[in-house]
C-alpha cells in the first residue's frame, strides 16, 4: 500500500515537471531552468527505483546524473563565452 502511494506521488511529480518543461518559453538562461526541471524528474525517478527495490540502478543514476547536468551547463556556459567573443 505504501509503495503504491509513493509510486503515485512520484509519477505525478514526473508528469507535472514534464508539463512545465514542455510549456516553458525560451528566454535567456533557459538551459539552467530546464536543468532544474529535469532534476525534479530525476529525483522522482530515483524514488521510483528505490520503491521497486532497484538499489544499484538508483545509486548509479544518483551518481551519474549530476555529472551529466554539470556537463550540459558547462557546455552552455562556454558556448555563451564564445558567442560574446571572450
Amino acid at each position: 500500500m505504501l509503495e503504491d502511494i509513493v509510486l503515485i506521488i512520484a509519477s505525478l511529480g514526473i508528469i507535472f515537471a514534464s508539463f512545465r518543461l514542455w510549456v516553458e518559453k525560451d528566454r535567456k538562461r533557459m538551459v539552467y531552468a530546464r536543468l532544474h526541471i529535469v532534476g525534479v524528474i530525476d529525483i522522482a525517478c530515483i524514488v521510483i527505483m528505490l520503491v521497486f527495490k532497484q538499489y544499484l540502478l538508483a545509486l548509479t543514476y544518483f551518481i551519474l546524473v549530476p555529472f551529466a547536468a554539470h556537463a550540459i551547463a558547462n557546455a552552455d556556459y562556454h558556448d555563451e563565452l564564445k558567442t560574446k567573443g571572450v
